[in-house]
């Protein structure tokens, strides 16, 4: 996919901004919806499990649809589908905030998670294309403080706002707000996103290109998994969870075949293929797990065994989102030498955090802030490890692969945090009524485990690292990566030890675009899968497994 910008080599910061802004507006959005689900209540007298539904509507329908939608970027433009996406997440922000019942509601909601999906997932497609070397890290590092911004700034201006009741408008005003916001940001994306279009090459063939089953396939798996984790169930759809495995596994058959035909896959399977993108996508996973996780822990912990009021507990989780944020600029400040480690060093200081989040005092009151002290800690941790590895893995995937990349991210992200908030949010009230237990080492055991979870994290965060070539490698030519890397220049990369310098190819392509054997350089460890952009689509991508 190539990019216009006005005859400059790529978009610049304004660019860039109009996508973090659009990122934020959701961000923000369902922070300040959990927060006003209160009020909401009330007025339109909605029981808990139409306010459950209301809540969970937005994340299923945006997890569903992030793949896809990141699939669309590719074919129509990371441009076109994010406008899309802003103006449709717009204009279902003021029918959420016009409604008068429950029905409508929940149907708006529906509408704005999926338009968060459109959105969202151009973001990484975006920063994917269109930039690359430092300035892609730079970045990934904006996108690390949009995110944590937006969850802080949701955080504040959701009691906020409804309190204020703007204009007598109430909770309405939490939607009504996104309206001038929206347009403003349309307007800006007009003027501003670069007209990026694929390449001939790239484009469908035809309907044949479109895969149907495999989308169905990848949406049903998708809520097979969320759907009884997020909402209140009868025992009989546990059927579904026990159903998402068959389904997976039919999703990898049906995959496999459209990409043996030359197809497009909904999801393709072929970055997969490389090690440093499994360890990177196993580390990203078990972080946000456990991140999430400790977010819905804490909110339990804080107000039913330390007895804090709900504005104050709401405030101690606020140091870990703000020092995510500021770990996100230290990736494109540091040495390559010293880039490479960060995955591995976030682990250890999110372990560190989970480990030491049930030793400190805390109370009420200022006895607080040594709690949240250590998560500011785990905070930093958390930014530190989710900057570097989304930067090992933009450089490690092609750009031909960044839609299905986007996707397996996002998906992957929201599928985890789920499912950390069910089982920790199973097991913490069980312990605590437990006789051998109890409140205190309910929270001291869900510590616990979720320091293992980031200490496996920090071992497969240094197999990835073990994946990617040493500073000595060099950039490969232009079209072919090597995907056993972390430190590419201009969007590409050499596996192993020494490669060629100058724009010299580390990999040549034989006739059929494939690389030869013999042509990847003087490796140092084991041989990585390489991907090249100009392999057939129908071809399967070399493993060394």
């Amino acid at each position: 996919m190539r990019a216009t910008t006005g005859g400059r080599a790529g978009p610049g910061g304004s660019a860039l901004l109009v996508l973090l802004i659009g990122q934020a507006m959701a961000n923000i959005d369902l922070a300040i919806v959990n927060l006003a689900a209160p009020a909401i209540s009330t007025d339109l007298d909605v029981g808990s499990s139409e306010l459950t539904l209301m809540v969970t509507s937005y994340a299923l329908c945006s997890a569903v649809l992030l793949a896809p939608a990141a699939r669309l970027g590719e074919h129509h433009g990371v441009r076109r589908v994010y406008l899309w996406g802003l103006a449709l997440f717009t204009l279902a922000s003021l029918a959420c905030g016009l409604a008068t019942g429950t029905g409508v509601l929940i149907a708006g909601r529906c509408v704005q998670g999926a338009a968060t999906a459109l959105m969202t997932s151009q973001v990484l497609v975006g920063i994917h294309r269109w930039f690359t070397g430092s300035g892609r890290a730079r970045a990934l590092g904006w996108n690390a403080v949009t995110l944590s911004g937006g969850a802080a700034l949701g955080q504040v201006l959701g009691g906020t706002i409804v309190s204020a009741d703007l204009l007598g408008t109430g909770w309405r005003a939490v939607f009504l707000l996104n309206g001038p916001i929206g347009v403003l940001v349309l307007l800006m994306g007009v003027a501003l996103l670069p007209h990026d279009r694929p390449d001939p090459a790239d484009a469908p063939a035809g309907r044949r290109d479109n895969d149907v089953p495999g989308t169905v396939l990848l949406a049903a798996a998708t809520l097979a998994v969320l759907i009884p984790l997020s909402l209140e169930r009868p025992d009989w759809i546990w059927v579904l969870l026990a159903a998402a495995v068959p389904l997976a596994a039919q999703l990898v058959r049906t995959e496999r075949r459209v990409i043996a035909r030359g197809g497009r896959p909904a999801l393709d399977l072929r970055p997969l293929a490389a090690p440093i993108v499994r360890w990177s996508l196993a580390a990203y996973a078990g972080t946000t797990l456990a991140y999430i996780a400790m977010l819905y822990l804490l909110s339990l912990h804080l107000q039913r065994e330390l007895g804090l009021p709900a504005w104050q507990a709401g405030l101690v989780p606020l140091g870990w989102v703000l020092a995510f944020g500021l770990a996100g600029p230290v990736l494109g400040r540091s040495p390559r030498s010293v880039a490479r480690l960060l995955p591995f060093a976030g682990c250890v200081l999110l372990t560190a955090a989970y480990a030491l989040a049930p030793v400190v005092p805390a109370g009420t009151g200022t006895a607080v802030w040594p709690l949240t002290a250590v998560l500011c800690v785990g905070g930093f941790g958390l930014g530190l490890t989710h900057t570097s590895l989304l930067n090992v893995l933009t450089t490690a995937v092609p750009p031909r692969y960044a839609a299905t990349l986007s996707g397996t991210v996002n998906t992957l992200s929201t599928v985890v945090g789920v499912t950390g908030v069910a089982l920790f949010g199973a097991a913490y009230p069980w312990l605590g009524r437990s006789s051998w237990a109890g409140p205190a080492m309910a929270w001291t055991l869900t510590c616990a485990g979720l320091a293992v979870i980031t200490a496996l994290c920090a071992l497969a965060a240094l197999r990835a690292v073990a994946a990617a070539p040493g500073d000595e490698g060099a950039t490969a030519a232009d079209g072919a990566v090597v995907s056993g890397g972390a430190g590419a220049v201009g969007g590409t990369e050499v596996s192993g030890g020494t490669g060629t310098s100058g724009g010299a190819a580390a990999a040549d392509p034989g006739a059929d675009g494939l690389p030869g054997p013999g042509n990847t350089g003087a490796a140092t460890g084991p041989a990585t899968a390489v991907f090249t952009t100009k392999e057939p689509p129908g071809r399967a991508t070399p493993s060394a497994d």
